[in-house]
């Protein structure tokens, strides 16, 4: 198989290079036969054979290195389709042989557990048996050597059925084993991606964790991704549900809503405002040099005239 992978690359790149020629040589051919019309369209056809002839051979040699080229694509081609096919087989093969050494390494799994699974219930039956006079113990004895018998005479028919299945498999008379669907079943889920709930001060439009358009009522709770959650309270879309407006307004409109209003807002096509830069104090300030002088630890005493009565 390795050397059909390394010889099946190689297969192709030839024949790309002889399409590539063949294309090549076809535009000098129709080339080579417009020259020949135009000398039969307008040269002296009884006086310039010669030129005629040039043409001619011209046309026959381009003709040739064309069909040239034609048929040793379709060789390519051919041993590509070969080589195609042979890999295929012979990756089936080795697929049907992994499946068949797979299945025959747990039927020797199952051969090797056997014994011990027997002999582990004769020693059960033998300790229930001690206590013949207890009745439901005596039957639970009986019926684990029972058991015994028969579980011995299924492994050992489905043991031979599983060992002509594993030659099967390997001559491709039977399909390979489906996986598993417990596998698959029993698997840990993805964990959902975390969302958030706001309480909506105005309508928007955002994107669920899916990508799918949402729509968020004023004055209701909405669900949306982390990320859309916070972007909607930095813009003041969107309070947190501990705000105290929420108790009052939730519900308030009564579910009178219209998401094609014009004054719904889009979430995810809202940018946040850029921060304000500072401002440069008054420069005729700055120049004054005033200094701040704190008087604060200072015992002031102001006495004020009142007139009596």
């Amino acid at each position: 198989m390795e050397t059909l992978e390394i010889e099946l690359p190689a297969l192709r790149a030839r024949a790309e290079m002889l399409s590539n020629r063949r294309a090549a040589a076809d535009a000098a051919f129709v080339e080579a036969k417009a020259k020949l019309q135009r000398h039969h369209l307008e040269a002296d056809n009884d006086a310039d054979d010669r030129a005629r002839a040039k043409l001619e051979a011209a046309v026959a040699a381009c003709a040739l290195t064309r069909d040239g080229y034609a048929d040793a694509l379709k060789g390519v081609q051919t041993k590509i389709a070969d080589t195609e096919q042979k890999l295929v087989a012979e990756r089936a093969a080795a697929q049907r042989k992994a499946a068949s050494d797979e299945l025959a390494r747990k039927l020797d799994q199952v051969e090797r557990a056997l014994p011990d699974y027997l002999n582990a219930g004769r020693r059960l039956a033998d300790t229930l048996e001690a206590i013949h006079h207890h009745f439901e113990t005596a039957q639970v004895a009986t019926f684990v050597r029972n058991g015994q018998a028969q579980l011995e005479v299924a492994v050992a028919f489905a043991a031979q059925d599983i060992r002509g299945m594993v030659r099967a498999i390997q001559d491709g008379a039977a399909p390979i084993p489906a996986a598993n669907p417990g596998a698959t079943l029993n698997s840990t889920p993805e964990p959902a991606p975390p969302t958030m709930t706001v309480f909506m001060l105005r309508s928007a439009h955002y994107r669920d964790q899916d990508g799918r358009k949402r729509f968020a009522g004023q004055w209701e709770d909405a669900t949306m991704p982390v990320a859309t959650a916070q972007h909607a309270l930095r813009l003041g879309v969107a309070v947190a549900v501990t705000d105290p407006s929420r108790a009052r307004l939730r519900g308030a409109r009564g579910g009178d809503f219209s998401p094609q209003a014009p004054d719904v807002l889009d979430l995810d096509a809202m940018e946040e405002p850029k921060s304000v830069p500072p401002v440069e104090p008054d420069p005729v300030l700055r120049e004054a040099g005033f200094i701040e002088i704190d008087r604060s630890a200072e015992a002031r005493t102001i006495q004020i005239s009142v007139p009596r009565l």
